[in-house]
């Protein structure tokens, strides 16, 4: 993925009505947690909707840039969104110190068509849509993809069969529930009609 980078500048004034002040402002709250201590900073809304869509869906490593041009690498950890007006009001993003392995939790996604669903009337069911791993930021992947292709029904991916990556660990339960092919399968058709009564040959 390109390089990524949210320019952020540093807020003083804490609490609920300051933050309703800086979101009447065009800017979104966010704050900031690692090694270097807890900042209290604010984006604004405009770039990071434009932001938000590039990394929406994925694990990503990106850059926060503060008014002194000065860069640090972070995760995001946390988007708040309102419910009603669906918009982004608040930003919680760690920072990544580098050559330090770290836990991070990454989406799932399938790719394919599942012979279950497509032949069997099974339904893809996704149970865990992220999963824990640890590694070094450089190995940490955007995404963990699935292919569901060969899954027949009743069929099951756990973490022990997802996708092997060069210094990528999986923390989670190797036997945990990642992506099944549930359903019932296709009824039988019931012949409910009577079979005709043969007529009977009379000699004459």
């Amino acid at each position: 993925m390109e390089d990524l980078v949210l320019s952020v500048k540093e807020r003083e004034a804490l609490g609920s009505s300051a933050a309703y002040k800086i979101r009447a402002a065009g800017m979104i709250p966010v704050n900031f947690y690692g090694p270097s201590g807890h900042r209290h900073l604010a984006t604004p809304e405009s770039e990071f909707r434009v932001f938000w869509k590039k990394v929406k869906g994925t694990t990503s490593l990106f850059e926060i840039e503060d008014e002194k041009k000065k860069r640090v690498r972070c995760l995001i950890q946390e988007v708040q969104v309102d419910a009603i007006k669906q918009k982004v009001i608040h930003v919680d993003v760690r920072e990544i110190a580098k050559g330090v392995e770290i836990d991070a939790k990454v989406v799932v996604h399938t790719k394919g068509e599942s012979f279950g669903v497509k032949n069997e009337g099974g339904v893809i069911e996704i149970v865990s849509h992220e999963v824990t791993v640890r590694c070094l930021p450089r190995n940490l992947p955007n995404e963990i993809v699935v292919d569901i292709t060969d899954l027949h029904l009743h069929d099951t991916i756990n973490v022990k069969d997802l996708p092997v990556f060069e210094g990528v660990g999986y923390l989670d339960d190797p036997d945990q529930l990642v992506v099944s092919c549930a359903g019932h399968g296709k009824s039988a058709a019931i012949d409910t009609e009577e079979p005709e009564e043969e007529e009977e040959a009379v000699e004459e």
